[in-house]
């Protein structure tokens, strides 16, 4: 079948170059066009357990990028074929099936991959503000007949008015040819539909969870490696209990600095699941507060808060960073970006952030509301006041 074969590479293409969901269920509804049926696309809408998706975000693997600019090449180097009409027709039936965002952009993306040029996935990467989607949405059966049908007419005036209709197709297909998208200014202007909240926390969880397969808090907080400089006999339960609250914690530590839209799933499980541990973590380290005070007194949470940078094997608890806010405020392709970059960072730094400034009566590094904690918050503003 070789009408399919450029679109399966395009696929591929796409897999390699950005992130996408799904693509596996737009192959096998490509192969089932070509081979005239629709059986993948009958039960992608009647189940609608899924989206379709090409996000404007580039995949940041070297192998994979690899693997995209390599299928270019050979894309480049290979026979054009003369006609591409039954591989541009399937982006039409698929407009016509389902619902869909940006579908034609899609279309003008693969023939330009055709041609060995990427230049239009390029800018969609840059704009960042367009997701190309396929929605589980039977759009034929969403329509509704605007007329009744009219009479039967005498044959002379049926035929004459057929003649004109016909004309009058031939006139809208030449109409919608003539306002095909042909440049990446027309594809800015027609196409800047921002995605929608469902997409949105879809591609963040998709992300999300790719990212967390890797437990990447076990190597940022690894307690072996994590600097506990606190020596000698007096600091010896400090350190101890420290050690033992990032081998239990550690991931609810990571989690505040890429909070998932977790209450958005089918699952609550996970969202109960993130609760109890972020529970569990603020009643574990305040111990380790209270064990920190009766080792070395107030002073330390002093010098801790006044330091220039943050010590890396202490917890500053803060707020946590949603991820669907950040996607709101800096854009999606921001927010994964900051995703993939800063997981493996002890301290992230999303995109547009400030360092808070604490108020007098508050303290970075000794942030328990116990009601057993208050007397120590009140003598370390008292150590403050008095410098």
């Amino acid at each position: 079948m070789p009408s399919l074969l450029p679109l399966l590479l395009f696929c591929d293409f796409l897999e390699n170059r950005l992130h996408t969901s799904n693509l596996s269920l737009l192959r096998r509804m490509l192969g089932d066009f070509f081979a005239g049926s629709e059986q993948t696309l009958q039960d992608f809408i009647r189940i609608g357990a899924s989206i379709v998706t090409v996000m404007p975000i580039e995949r940041k693997s070297v192998h994979r990028q690899q693997e995209a600019a390599r299928l270019l090449t050979q894309q480049q180097n290979m026979k054009k074929e003369d006609s591409k009409q039954m591989q541009l027709c399937v982006f039409s039936y698929l407009s016509a099936r389902v619902a869909n965002r940006n579908i034609l952009l899609l279309r003008s993306m693969f023939q330009e991959f055709c041609g060995g040029g990427d230049r239009l996935i390029c800018e969609f990467v840059r704009r960042g503000n367009e997701v190309v989607s396929l929605i589980p949405a039977d759009i034929q059966a969403l329509q509704v007949p605007t007329s009744w049908a009219e009479p039967a007419l005498n044959p002379d005036r049926e035929l004459k008015q057929n003649d004109q209709q016909q004309r009058a197709d031939s006139d809208a297909d030449d109409s919608e040819d003539e306002d095909e998208i042909a440049s990446v200014a027309e594809l800015a202007s027609v196409a800047s539909m921002p995605p929608t909240r469902t997409e949105l926390h879809d591609c963040i969880m998709e992300v999300l969870d790719r990212i967390e397969q890797q437990e990447p808090w076990k190597t940022v907080f690894n307690p072996e490696t994590i600097p506990i400089s606190f020596s000698g006999v007096k600091r010896i339960k400090l350190a101890a209990a420290l050690k033992k609250f990032w081998m239990k914690n550690s991931r609810a530590v990571w989690e505040r600095h890429f909070w998932g839209p977790l209450s958005n799933l089918p699952d609550k499980k996970r969202s109960f699941d993130r609760k109890t541990r972020q529970a569990k973590a603020r009643e574990s380290f305040t111990k380790v507060m209270a064990i920190a005070y009766e080792e070395l007194g107030a002073d330390f949470f002093v010098a801790l808060d006044e330091h220039a940078s943050l010590y890396k094997g202490w917890w500053y608890s803060g707020t946590v960073q949603r991820l669907t806010s950040l996607a709101h405020t800096q854009g999606l392709a921001a927010c994964i970006n900051y995703m993939e970059t800063q997981a493996l960072k002890r301290f992230p730094r999303p995109p547009g952030s400030t360092r808070r400034a604490f108020k007098p009566g508050e303290s970075r590094s000794m942030w328990s509301t116990t009601v057993a904690m208050a007397p120590v918050l009140r003598e370390i503003c008292a150590i403050k006041a008095n410098k």
